[in-house]
C-alpha cells in the first residue's frame, strides 16, 4: 500500500470519528461527506480491495478510532 492510500484511509476514518463527534446533524453529514470523497479517491487509486458500492457508513474503522467511543 502507498502512502496516497494510507493518508486515505486515514483521513476518512478521522472524518468518521469527527461525524460520530458532531453535534448538528449538518456538521455531521458535512464530516461524512468528507469521509465519503476520501473512500471514493481511495478506490480511484486501487487501493479499496473492498466492493465499490461500499459507503463511508459501512466502512470498518480502525480499533483506535472505535475505542473513542
Amino acid at each position: 500500500m502507498d502512502s496516497r492510500e494510507r493518508y486515505y484511509q486515514r483521513r476518512a476514518a478521522e472524518e468518521l470519528a469527527a461525524a460520530r463527534r458532531a453535534v448538528t446533524p449538518e456538521a455531521r453529514k458535512r464530516r461524512q461527506d468528507l469521509a465519503q470523497s476520501y473512500l471514493d479517491r481511495l478506490t480511484e487509486t486501487g487501493g479499496d480491495r473492498r466492493p465499490q458500492e461500499r459507503t463511508c457508513s459501512e466502512w470498518p474503522l480502525p480499533t483506535r478510532v472505535l475505542s473513542d467511543a
